[in-house]
């Protein structure tokens, strides 16, 4: 069966917020009978070639029995527009607000009734009537606009094949900024009076469409793009076709926007670009291949910006935010394979980002530096190309990538995409020759699984590729380092000997490399592998080491052991380091792009751990607005530190408009003591005054601190049952549940393992035990540190 149209009409009650709709859906080849999924939404009528036709109705569909061949349904229904953060729902408060979609991965099914499966692609044709003070966004350009009993009718063009998830549909008062991309119109879009003046997010669309009509060459193939900033958003942005949604925070870019947001912006902007061709052109057939997406989308969005702004060097970025990450989570017992399995696309909610986004996008990396970049990219280009306006799995891509290459990739790629987990190497000195074992890495014991593992030798500055296909291999000749610019997704665990090779010649070492080095590090010590006094002893001698990917890394783990165990040891290491560092980059980096970004964060960290220094900050600030965005969370940490009044940051988050002075205050709120100011948190979140997208926030960041962690100890329940008051999305509260069990019972491990079961649900399973077990992790890390 396939869906070939949908034709939609929705006649919105902008103030009442709600809807009627009709819709008539033409099947080619039908069964004998349908099932239309839906949530929330009123069936009126079922037509089928014109004539009415019984139909039944559950919770989650409606379905109806057919003759079969082509068909054409008509649908009447109607609904409310959500007021959670999905589905065609309110963004915004209840006075000021827009309609607005999010769609993905099941949510096409609370708009309209639908058969909302990736691979039952369709054309759209839209149209909405809307009161006639107001502006409707779709995914295309706008076909016709006429009056209609007093309501402006807006009609827009049909699209391409596309899947439900990617429709997008907006009503409201917006303002715009235009530009135009090779005569195409490009909008900035925003509900009236949030728009800013600036044109960056324009302007890095347009380089970020250049570089990827050129890599893959296939132009962008949407008549239009709007990027539009929603008030409410629960993801960072989505990729809509023509009509990507983004957080405020991330295109409103003002006097407020720190340097790392300005990366953040391109990051995120690209990211969706990318989803224009891998997502949207070429989509999954099913959603256990949502990684395809999202983690082409990752690697090429940082691929993209680290050439067009190549003096940023984004790949050291893409290690902080995405490797990191990747590392971490999959080094868990309740990991996940990247092609997970699902059965039922609301069960997403319960998989790693760490693991779709970041390790599918590490071992892409790695795939492509593995065969050659020219190779890669022509790979892609076949594999777009065959399956544009189609739907692909994970084996198309690795097929594509072998016959480029000659390489037998698909036996590889099968092994790193269906296990979980990554190996570790051990490296020792055997005579002239390096004997090299591989085992899987984990905090905790676990079984091991063994991978084809593609190894970037490092021949003193010089790379040879190698593929380690058993547990064992030996290599001779001179040899520094087995992960050369970190182009692999594993770790390496020298033997001493090997270690003094790599410390004596660091200048031979890629920055990028180095940094996993120091990685390695904390996960050996986390993991058991080493023990605290050779983790201090190899960590110190990289503290000569001035990359600022490295003085990020190895500050971040000083900071994250004495925040963990509250060992005043790791404070006077961290404050040590960090102050080494600042006093470094301010008498020799003060004016590099890069630098004053890991300056900032060393501002941070230190404020966190360090009164006088937060003494300093208020001394030398009189306000917040005063201070450079890139240290006002410092100096707000330092507020909260010395002044210790949740009402302050409760002035901040009311009043500013800049949704990133609100995401510092709340961030730094955190460190607030007491449960005066603890309650007032509660009350504020309770009363609404926060965003939805926000709130959870709060909790995360009490969770992290010690003076606040046995206040989340003792309210878990109230907190996740506040969120869940808020409709907030089960992704989020996975994510903050695990954060909050890990990082708040380490005050009382027992209190907490108890507690945790108060709050089990079935949608929360998986960060309910993720954070259990780091909750283990983070107490052997204490008892082995003492």
């Amino acid at each position: 069966m396939e869906v070939v149209n949908y034709n939609i009409k929705l006649d919105v009650d902008f103030a009442g917020k709600k809807y009627t709709g009709t819709e008539k859906v033409e099947i080619k080849d039908a069964d004998k009978k349908i099932s239309f999924d839906l949530n929330k939404i009123d069936i009126h009528e079922i037509k089928i070639n014109g004539t009415a036709a019984k139909y039944e109705t559950t919770e989650e569909n409606v379905s109806f029995n057919t003759d079969g061949g082509n068909i054409s349904v008509k649908v009447k229904f109607s609904s409310d527009n959500d007021r959670g953060l999905k589905g065609f729902y309110v963004a915004g408060t209840e006075k000021e607000y827009i309609l607005s979609t999010q769609f993905e991965e099941s949510d096409a099914r609370r708009a309209f009734p639908c058969i909302d499966n990736p691979n039952y692609k369709a054309t759209f044709d839209i149209a909405m009537v809307i009161d006639k003070d107001l502006q409707a966004i779709s995914n295309m350009p706008v076909k016709s606009e006429k009056m209609e009993n007093n309501k402006k009718v807006v009609e827009f063009e049909r699209t391409p094949r596309m899947a439900t998830y990617l429709v997008y549909l907006g009503v409201g008062h917006f303002d715009e900024t235009v530009d135009e991309y090779k005569g195409k119109k490009l909008y900035l879009t925003a509900m009236k009076g949030h728009l800013t003046s600036s044109r960056y997010p324009l302007e890095t669309a347009k380089k970020s469409l250049n570089y990827l009509e050129t890599y893959t060459g296939i132009d962008y193939m949407l008549p239009k793009l709007n990027l539009i900033s929603v008030p409410e958003f629960a993801a960072g942005a989505m990729e809509n076709w023509g009509a990507i949604t983004f957080r405020e925070i991330l295109l409103n870019i003002d006097k407020s926007t720190t340097s790392r947001s300005y990366k953040r912006t391109s990051e995120v902007i690209t990211h969706e670009l990318v989803h224009m061709w891998f997502g949207d052109l070429v989509t999954m057939k099913w959603w256990n291949d949502l990684w395809l997406n999202e983690s082409f989308a990752t690697f090429f969005a940082f691929k993209t910006v680290d050439n067009t702004d190549p003096e940023w060097k984004f790949f050291g970025d893409f290690l902080l935010d995405q490797t990191d990450g990747a590392y971490t989570m999959d080094a868990l017992k309740n990991s996940h394979p990247i092609n997970a399995d699902v059965s039922d696309p609301r069960s997403i909610s319960q998989l790693s980002y760490e693991i779709r986004y970041g390790k599918g996008s590490n071992v892409l990396r790695m795939i492509e530096a593995y065969v050659g970049k020219d190779v890669f990219m022509k790979a892609m280009r076949n594999y777009l190309k065959e399956f544009s306006f189609k739907n692909a799995s994970g084996s198309d891509l690795w097929n594509a990538i072998e016959k480029e290459s000659g390489q037998g990739i698909s036996s590889i790629m099968e092994q790193w995409i269906s296990q979980k987990g990554y190996p570790y190497l051990i490296a020792e000195r055997d005579g002239d020759s390096l004997k090299i074992s591989q085992k899987q890495f984990y905090f905790l014991n676990g079984e091991s699984s063994s991978w084809k593992i593609p190894l970037f030798v490092n021949r003193f500055s010089k790379e040879e590729k190698l593929l380690m296909e058993g547990n064992e291999i030996k290599i001779d000749g001179d040899i520094l380092s087995l992960n050369y610019d970190h182009d692999g997704f594993y770790r390496v665990l020298y033997d001493d000997t090997m270690f003094e090779t790599v410390s004596r010649n660091l200048s031979q070492i890629t920055a990028t490399e180095k940094w996993g080095i120091a990685n390695d590090l904390y996960a050996f010590l986390l993991s058991g592998k080493i023990s605290l006094t050779q983790y201090v002893r190899r960590l110190e001698k990289l503290y000569v080491i001035n990359e600022n990917i490295v003085i990020d890394e190895i500050s971040k783990q000083l900071y994250n052991l004495y925040t963990i165990t509250n060992n005043t040891y790791f404070r006077d290491l961290a404050n040590f380091y960090i102050k080494d560092k600042m006093e470094y980059i301010e008498t020799t980096k003060k004016d590099d792009f890069n630098y004053k970004i890991t300056l900032s964060g060393l501002y941070t960290k230190l404020a966190y751990i360090n009164n006088d220094f937060c003494k300093s900050l208020l001394k030398k600030y009189s306000n917040y607005e005063s201070v450079d965005p890139d240290f006002r969370l410092a100096y707000l940490v330092a507020q909260a530190k010395v002044n210790n009044d949740f009402a302050y940051f409760a002035n901040i988050i009311e009043k500013t408009t800049n949704d990133e002075d609100k995401t510092k205050a709340i961030t730094a709120s955190g460190s607030l003591e007491g449960d005066k100011n603890h309650n007032a948190i509660m009350e504020f979140v309770k009363s609404g005054k926060a965003k939805k997208q926000d709130m959870d926030s709060f909790f995360v960041a009490m969770s992290s601190s010690e003076g606040s962690r046995q206040y989340v100890l003792n309210n878990l329940k109230n907190i996740v049952d506040t969120l869940y008051s808020f409709q907030i999305s089960p992704l989020r509260i996975n994510r903050s549940v695990q954060a909050m069990i890990g990082n708040a019972g380490v005050k009382d491990p027992e209190k907490m393992k108890k507690d945790v079961e108060a709050i089990r649900k079935d949608e929360i399973f998986g960060g309910i035990n993720k954070g259990l077990e780091f909750l283990e992790i983070y107490e052997n890390l204490i008892k082995n540190t003492k």
